[in-house]
């Protein structure tokens, strides 16, 4: 199997093979070096969440808890479906609801711990989110967790796919290939500008030790980017400045 990144099929990782492949193709990953370039949409501070107590109406929270009721039914008067469940976290209950998703009945089981991140409202003197972000923490996440108790990247993602898997997949990426990829920024370069290098800031950018790392990450990765648009000005400069011409007879055009 070819060891640069670029060449490596992203069905070569151990947890994709084939079927996923395919999903993966649908964010536009086909190789490992697509992969490590992925980057989040946004993130999720999960190193201390929000108390369900502390929620304030109006207000994007993350919060955390156990499911401790879960109905599914339509409703009278227009007939959507509706997947309702409540969530515990010991200071408190709020409601997470979604509309026209039946599948989610079978998702959500009681005793479950979950992960919602959503807008706040109120309704009938009750808190709830309405259709939000989700995540399932299984049991065996305690501990060294990619999911809580640190910066959590949140990923675009495709039918078939979670949050959770797709983190994992990326971790075992980064440990095994991120080393193989080159810097293509010279290290004085680096040094002068004070810039990560390749494999620190993509590690920052998926899995940050803080916000400041992940900035400086980002920052790195757009100085690449800047890097690589003025020397590919630079080329095609010099490919037109140093193009041959064609010689002319200047007998031929003499009056």
């Amino acid at each position: 199997m070819p060891q640069d990144v670029h060449d490596v099929s992203i069905r070569y990782v151990k947890g994709v093979g084939p079927s996923r492949a395919k999903t993966f193709a649908h964010l536009g990953v086909e190789s490992v070096e697509d992969l490590l370039y992925l980057f989040p949409r946004r993130y999720e501070d999960r190193r201390s969440m929000t108390t369900i107590a502390q929620l304030k109406a109006g207000e994007w929270h993350t919060i955390a808890g156990k499911i401790t009721r879960h109905d599914s039914r339509k409703t009278w008067h227009t007939r959507k479906h509706v997947c309702e469940i409540i969530i515990d976290d010991g200071t408190g209950c709020i409601y997470g609801v979604w509309f026209n998703q039946p599948y989610l009945s079978a998702y959500f089981k009681l005793g479950q711990q979950v992960i919602l991140h959503g807008k706040v409202e109120t309704y009938k003197e009750r808190l709830q989110i309405v259709s939000p972000e989700y995540e399932i923490i299984e049991e065996e996440e305690s501990g060294e967790s990619l999911s809580i108790g640190r910066i959590v990247p949140v990923y675009p993602l495709t039918r078939g796919m979670t949050q959770r898997y797709l983190r994992r997949i990326i971790k075992l990426s980064l440990n095994r290939y991120a080393s193989k990829i080159a810097d293509i920024l010279p290290y004085d370069l680096r040094k002068k500008y004070n810039l990560m290098n390749a494999v620190k800031s993509l590690a920052n950018i998926h899995f940050p030790e803080s916000f400041e790392a992940q900035e400086q990450a980002f920052a790195r990765i757009s100085f690449e980017e800047f890097f690589l648009f003025q020397v590919s000005i630079l080329m095609r400069k010099l490919s037109i400045t140093q193009r041959t011409g064609i010689a002319h007879d200047a007998a031929r055009f003499s009056i």
